[in-house]
This record gives C-alpha cells, structure tokens and sequence, in this order.
C-alpha cells in the first residue's frame, strides 16, 4: 500500500491531468448521446485541451498546472451559462480552489491569486444558477429531464478528487515527517545514529537503574592516508564500508554512532567487559578482512578501538573519556587494536 501510496505521489499531476481527460471525454460521449450538442462541443474542445497538454507536459509542468486550472473554472463557468445552472458545475470550481494550492509547487506565489479567481468564478456560476441565465433555452426542457444525474455526478467527481488529493497531501504530510525524524537522529553519509540522538538516548536514560554496560570508541587506522591517496569519495566508501559492519550490531540490541569523521561510538547496554570484548575482536577481524574497492583500487582497512565499562549510566561521559584515553592510547601503541585497560 506505502509503495502505491508512493507512486501517486510522484505521478500525482501526470494522474491528475489523465483523470481530467478522461472526466471530459467522457462528458463528450454522456452529451453526444443526450443530444445536447453545445455541451458535447464544449467538452470535444476540453479533451482535445488536454491531449495537448499531455504531450507538451514533460517541458513545464507547473505552467501547464496553471493552465489547466483556468480551463477547469472556465469550462465550468461556460457550461453553467450553456446549462442555466442546471448541472452544479460549481462543484468542480470550488473542489479546485483547493486542489490547485496542493499541486502547485510550495514557492509559487500565485496560488493565492488563482484561489481568488476562482471564488469569483463560483459567485458568478452562482449568480448564473439565481437568475437562470442561459445561451441555449431551447435546451433547457431536455437538460432538466437529466439535470439531477448530471448535478450527482458532478459531485461523485468532485468528492473522489477531494478524498484522492486529501490523502496524497496526508501522506507526504507524514513522508516528510519520518524523513525529517530520520535526518535528524542519523548520519546520512553512513545511516547509523548521529551524536545528538546518541546523547539524547543516554540523558534520557540515565537515571534509570542499568546493569554494567560497555561503551566502545572505533577509529579507522590512517584515514588520513587514506583520503590523501585516494580520494575523499574512496574514503567515504570506507566509512560506508565500517559502519556497515558496525551497524549490523543493532540487532543484537546495541547502538552504532557515527562519533564525528572517521570515529564511531558502539554502545552495549547490559555486556560485561568479557563479552564486549569477544564481540569486538570478531568485529575488528571482520574489518581486516574486508576489501573497499573504489576506482579499481583494492583498500585494506583496520581500526583501533578503546572500551570501556560501567555500571551507572549517570557517569556514561566518564566512560567515554575513558574509553576515548584507550583508544589514544591503541593509536600511539602501534594501531590495529582493542585496548580494554
């Protein structure tokens, strides 16, 4: 369903303009067989409108967006003045006062002055439907046998547009939403947590009771070599690479971050120092043993890693320091380690 969802929004216009083609050519038939010929050819020109527009659509679309609002309030207000009223066309100018400010991009400025237009256009169909004005009165006896279907099915038109757009315009409401959430908890380079949802998390907790737990600090060895040689892409490749492997932890319950540049933060609520330990040294192993290829050139990587456990998470930024020292102290030592004391 999210997927569908998905696809009517990105096509939403390209929809929008094949359902006004189709309401009209089927207008055209519905005419055509009633007999009522000035409004067959009303609609015979809007359908030829829209076929034009389809093939022109892929070179402006918010112009032709615009275009085809006026067409619809002004075929609207046409058809009233052909009817006498008769046939509630009213229902199409009011539904698109507040279709056109969805469909029009955010920054365009003349939805506001579409939006008046087309009220005017509604008082005057109004004022149309009130005096019973009418260019084609011959007609009228055979556009009142059919007048209540017509009215019905302009509203049935109207309705399914309204609920069709209302809940497009509600889900990229909550689209937006999650990516904003998303944005702002994670990295987007590498996709794991970024440092303020990371601290966030820990102040929120931090009063709660917590068993040991071991806070690990991750450094990729020469990264500056790395970006120097080959490239800062080949080193985001390498960052992409690491925190894949890091981030496949999460579903062991523990919490990959992105520290800043090419340290990462690994946090494992309820593991002794033993445990962590293992789990790290499998991950470091897995790291050596992985390849980045960019640019057909093969990256070997290694990393440093200090840790470090606790017991209160009241006192979790002094097992960071902690861990952090550890982690220096790997770095000047020869690299390519897990120091744990």
């Amino acid at each position: 369903m999210e997927n569908f969802m998905d696809f009517l929004s990105k096509k939403k216009t390209l929809l929008f303009l094949l359902m006004c083609l189709s309401v009209h050519a089927v207008y055209a038939v519905v005419f055509g067989v009633l007999g009522i010929f000035p409004l067959l050819i009303l609609n015979i020109f809007s359908t030829v409108f829209y076929i034009m527009v389809l093939l022109l659509f892929k070179r402006n679309q918010d112009f032709y967006i615009g275009f085809t609002y006026f067409e619809i309030i002004t075929f609207s207000l046409l058809s009233e003045i052909f009817s006498g009223g008769g046939f509630f066309y009213i229902f199409f100018v009011v539904g698109m006062i507040s279709v056109i400010f969805y469909l029009l991009p955010p920054k365009t400025r003349l939805k506001h002055i579409y939006q008046t237009i087309g009220s005017l256009f509604a008082i005057a169909i109004l004022l149309i439907y009130i005096n019973r004005i009418c260019l084609f009165p011959e007609y009228l006896p055979l556009m009142e046998v059919y007048k209540n279907k017509i009215c019905f099915l302009n509203l049935c038109i109207t309705l399914f547009t309204l609920f069709y757009i209302s809940n497009l315009y509600f889900f990229e409401l909550n689209t937006t939403s999650e990516k904003l959430a998303y944005t702002s908890n994670h990295d987007l380079l590498t996709g794991l947590f970024n440092r303020r949802f990371f601290e966030y998390i820990m102040e929120r907790n931090k009063n709660e009771n917590e068993s040991e737990y071991t806070i690990a600090i991750f450094d990729i060895d020469d990264f500056k070599k790395i970006n120097d040689t080959y490239g800062h892409q080949a080193g985001d490749a390498v960052l992409q690479t690491v925190s894949g492997i890091i981030g496949d932890c999460a579903n062991k319950g523990y919490i990959p971050v992105r520290w800043g540049g090419e340290e990462f933060i690994l946090f494992m609520p309820q593991t002794a120092e033993n445990k962590a330990y293992g789990y790290l040294s499998e991950l470091c192993e897995k790291v050596r043993n992985t390849t980045v290829e960019f640019d057909s050139k093969k990256i070997k990587i290694t990393m440093t890693v200090g840790m470090c456990t606790g017991t209160d998470l009241i006192n979790y930024e002094s097992v960071i320091r902690i861990a952090d020292n550890r982690l220096y102290t790997g770095k000047r030592s020869g690299k390519n380690q897990i120091v744990s004391a």
